[in-house]
């Protein structure tokens, strides 16, 4: 895999290995819009580790580790240095992680370097600020961040928050960290089921017209 700005990218030679199946299957896969792609200036084919994972996930395949940990999304715990060991435990190294004590030091990053998820101790935040306001505040800053409370409480928060209790290691990993799904047993070279009954998994072996000049597998 190869990165640009940070980012885990693949060719369709390390998905085709990925899936088990050939070159021109990738590229029948792609022109059919079943996985996000790009092309390079030079036009060959990169995915996004992120979008991979999901196609592999929505398609029955395993995701590899190496995988996951590369589309894994980042989170900011607000709370103190336990709450942060506590996450880290529970999800392990499956989600990059930055820790804030103070929850207005967690309104900064939200407009600087905005997480993908916030996990905030609740009761640790509510001795400096309403929580309910605060999260309210970086919800408006961070729209397409997810927002996990850990608390023992139901009552108080933002509809938008999902609540797991302040010790259930178990709970946040399963909302967090999803598992792999493990497909029948399939023979080599052979595609992915079909995601419903109108895109039979034959189509996706059907032969591709002619690819433009210029255009690279690699």
């Amino acid at each position: 895999m190869a990165g640009v700005r940070g980012e885990k990218l693949l060719t369709a030679s390390d998905l085709a290995a990925l899936c088990e199946v050939d070159l021109k299957t990738i590229h029948n896969w792609v022109d059919r819009g079943r996985i996000a792609h790009f092309r390079t200036p030079g036009r060959h084919l990169r995915f996004r580790a992120a979008d991979v994972a999901e196609f592999l996930r929505a398609w029955g395949y395993s995701v590899p580790r190496e995988l996951a940990r590369a589309s894994a999304k980042s989170g900011l715990v607000v709370g103190s240095k336990d709450t942060l060991a506590h996450v880290t435990r529970a999800l392990g190294d499956m989600m990059p992680l930055r820790d804030v004590k103070h929850p207005y030091d967690a309104l900064v990053l939200a407009g600087s370097d905005p997480p993908d998820v916030f996990i905030v101790d609740a009761k640790a935040a509510a001795a400096d600020v309403d929580v309910a306001h605060w999260m309210e505040a970086l919800e408006r800053a961070c729209r397409d961040a997810r927002f996990v409370v850990l608390s023992d409480e139901a009552t108080g928060l933002p509809p938008f928050a999902t609540r797991v209790g302040r010790a259930d290691a178990q709970g946040l990993r399963t909302l967090l960290v999803p598992e792999p799904v493990v497909p029948a047993a399939a023979a080599p070279g052979q595609v992915p089921a079909a995601a419903n009954a109108n895109e039979p998994a034959a189509a996706a072996q059907e032969e591709l017209p002619p690819r433009a000049a210029g255009g690279s597998s690699r």
